[in-house]
């Protein structure tokens, strides 16, 4: 089951969160020592990582890593590592370690494996992860019908990461050639934070909770799992 929690404004939305992110953050410190911090791109969560960044955690055994990233250059304007270092790494969170997807090879698929690399460094579990999802069922870059798509959601791929290229769409845009945490990745994950607003993408949602093809609309695969504790967090 999944835990909702409505607002009917968005800045109460985000007064929870922030608090609700600090608390998981603090407890992962205490219980670990260190802590890591899984992050989406998309203009929603702006206001979330501005104010976490003023947070008083000690930032310094908090790292922070990239759920999923365009296979662009870090200074593109549609790269999710631009914008964490836009709104997440500043104030008190500058202290914390990041981890970018993006790597300089050509494809994402033939950077995959430095990515991986990479990411196998962070401590495990994952403290906590915060996805969105798109109009087409879509979190992370778990494009429906992607190439790539299968094999990411598999729940014995040992990767954390996949190489993703999605079917261009109004969603995608250009930037089909994707870097994705895998479905095993996100389940070694201690919460998973879904965040979203609108009425359209909420019966977006409520289809997606319903049965059918996970292919279809890739986040069933987190809806309908009972591994991991998921929450939503919604406002119009």
């Amino acid at each position: 089951m999944v835990k909702e929690f409505f607002f009917e404004q968005r800045h109460h939305l985000f007064t929870a969160l922030v608090a609700e992110c600090q608390d998981v953050l603090a407890e992962a410190l205490s219980k670990h020592g260190v802590a890591t911090l899984l992050v989406s791109g998309g203009s929603t969560p702006a206001p979330l990582y501005e104010a976490l960044s003023k947070t008083e955690l000690n930032w310094k055994k908090i790292k922070i890593a990239l759920v999923d990233e365009r296979w662009v250059d870090p200074a593109h304007a549609a790269s999710n590592e631009a914008l964490i270092r836009r709104t997440l790494l500043i104030n008190n969170a500058k202290a914390a370690e990041f981890i970018g997807m993006k790597t300089t090879a050509k494809t994402a698929s033939s950077g995959q494996g430095e990515t991986e690399a990479n990411y196998r460094k962070l401590p495990q579990p994952f403290s906590l992860a915060i996805v969105g999802m798109g109009p087409d069922g879509h979190t992370a870059s778990l494009f429906p019908r992607a190439k790539g798509l299968a094999d990411a959601l598999k729940p014995d791929n040992d990767n954390l990461t996949a190489a993703i290229s999605a079917n261009q769409s109004e969603v995608t845009g250009p930037n089909t050639e994707r870097m994705t945490l895998t479905l095993s990745a996100l389940m070694k994950t201690d919460r998973v934070i879904i965040l979203f607003t609108g009425e359209d993408k909420l019966t977006v949602f409520s289809a997606a909770q319903q049965p059918g093809p996970v292919e279809d609309m890739p986040i069933r695969a987190l809806l309908h799992q009972e591994q991991v504790p998921v929450e939503l967090y919604w406002a119009p």
